[in-house]
Order: C-alpha cells, then sequence, then structure tokens
C-alpha cells in the first residue's frame, strides 16, 4: 500500500473514532508528560494543540491544514475534567456552523499522527503548533527545564514531522514515496545518509539530477527534510538541527 493510501486510511480511522466520540459527552482534562509538564488532552488522554496563529474564538484552520490537525468538535460544550478550569472552557463556531472547543479563547486541535494517549508529535511543529497548559497558554518550556535527551527526542519528533510533510511535496516525485528511488537513487538503508555535509551540500547547491532547493527553504525546513529521510527507509542516522545546516550551507 502507498503512502498517500496508508496515510488516507490512517486519517479516515482517526476521524471516524473522533466522530464516534461526539456521540458521547466531550471531556477535557489534563495529563502530565516526564519532560514538558501538565498539558490538555481530551477525555481518552489524546493530546489537544493550539494554532498561534488562531484569534481569540476565531479557528483559522480549515481544509487541508484541518486533515493534518482535526479541531475537537462538540455538539453543546465541553465538560471540565482532572485539572481544567471550567470558566476557561467554551466553544467558537466553525465556517460550517460545527461547534470547536476553545479554551481561554483558544480553539483545541489533534495532530492526527499522534495515535495514541501519550503521543505529543505535534508539540512545536512549525513554531506554532503547541500543546495547551492548563492556564491556557501555549507550552513553550525552555531549555534548561528539560533533561538533554528530553530536549533531543522531542526536537527529532518535530524535525521529523515537519519534514515528512517537506518531503511529500519537494522530494518524492524524485525519489519515491516510500524512498524507493526513481529519477533520484534510492533513500533505503542508504548509507550515504550518514554523510551530513554531503546531504546540506547536495540540497543547497544541486546535485546532477537535483536542483539546488534551497533558495526557497529555510535553515529550519532543510533540517527537517534531512532528519526524516535520515531516520526513515530503514536509516538510523539521527537528527540534522538548524545551526548545523546554516553552519555548512
Amino acid at each position: 500500500m502507498k503512502a498517500k493510501a496508508k496515510l488516507s486510511l490512517a486519517l479516515a480511522l482517526f476521524l471516524g473514532s473522533l466522530v464516534l466520540m461526539q456521540e458521547v459527552q466531550v471531556g477535557v482534562q489534563t495529563s502530565e508528560h516526564p519532560a514538558l509538564g501538565a498539558y490538555l488532552t481530551d477525555g481518552q488522554g489524546r493530546s489537544l494543540y493550539l494554532y498561534t496563529q488562531d484569534s481569540q474564538n476565531t479557528p483559522t484552520c480549515y481544509d487541508q491544514c484541518a486533515q493534518t490537525w482535526p479541531p475537537l468538535l462538540v455538539k453543546e460544550k465541553a465538560v471540565a475534567g482532572k485539572g481544567v478550569a471550567p470558566n476557561l472552557l467554551g466553544v467558537a463556531k466553525r465556517r460550517d456552523g460545527s461547534l470547536q472547543v476553545t479554551y481561554n479563547g483558544w480553539p483545541l486541535y489533534y495532530f492526527v499522527r499522534d495515535q495514541k494517549p501519550g503521543d505529543v508529535l505535534g508539540q512545536g511543529v512549525g513554531g506554532v503548533w503547541f500543546l495547551v497548559s492548563p492556564k491556557g497558554e501555549a507550552l513553550k518550556p525552555s531549555t534548561d527545564q528539560q533533561p538533554a535527551g528530553a530536549q533531543t527526542d522531542a526536537l527529532l519528533a518535530q524535525l521529523k514531522a515537519e519534514g515528512e510533510t517537506l518531503f511529500t511535496r519537494v522530494c518524492a516525485s524524485c525519489h519515491g514515496a516510500q524512498g524507493q528511488g526513481g529519477v533520484g537513487p534510492t533513500l533505503q538503508n542508504n548509507t550515504r545518509l550518514q554523510d551530513v555535509s554531503f546531504l546540506v551540500e547536495a540540497v543547497t547547491k544541486g546535485l546532477g539530477y537535483m536542483p539546488p532547493v534551497a533558495a526557497n527553504l529555510t535553515n529550519r525546513e532543510v533540517a527537517a527534510v534531512l532528519t526524516f529521510v535520515r531516520t526513515s527507509f530503514g536509516n538510523s542516522y539521527g537528527l540534522v538541527d538548524e545551526e548545523e545546516v546554516a553552519r555548512l550551507r
């Protein structure tokens, strides 16, 4: 099954589960993450996020955005669970008339790649998606509050999620949706991906079949797509961060 088909199936199953959830009472509660602290989840423990591009009680994530970040919907209102301030819960009307749960005025969303309670793969994505604190604020912990291992794991998860989207848009037409190759070489179990200097130069300056694409990508985006290919398709070479890209490009 191709990647798009798998993603479509996962999305259908995810959205289907959400529809079933809306038939019963929707709750919002808090959960505890060992590195991030307390954050909002639904009644089943699935992580909830805010989008910093939204304004007070006004959702702006629709269409393709809403497929990746499904809104938390309710028929009338949500119920406050453990750790949640009832007076901060509310609803905002979406363009189709459905009601999206808000907290402290922030519309709440899921991240489609979070597969189970406790997953927080959407944290920090794009620098605009964040978990929500019990006070109703974007959860942006300072790096000195996190153990080094937690910092690395969180950054890798964020970059990989961002990189997958970029890979699909920019790279898959040459390298294949599963990294199987095509116009470009296969990325599956490719030992050349160990060489970060080579990768950054290839992306930023071009390489034979591949035109230079970095003119249209930020250091963060280059880091994200390289992190994705280095940790996918049977590879386990680890992340590439923005500082390394800036130094090498």
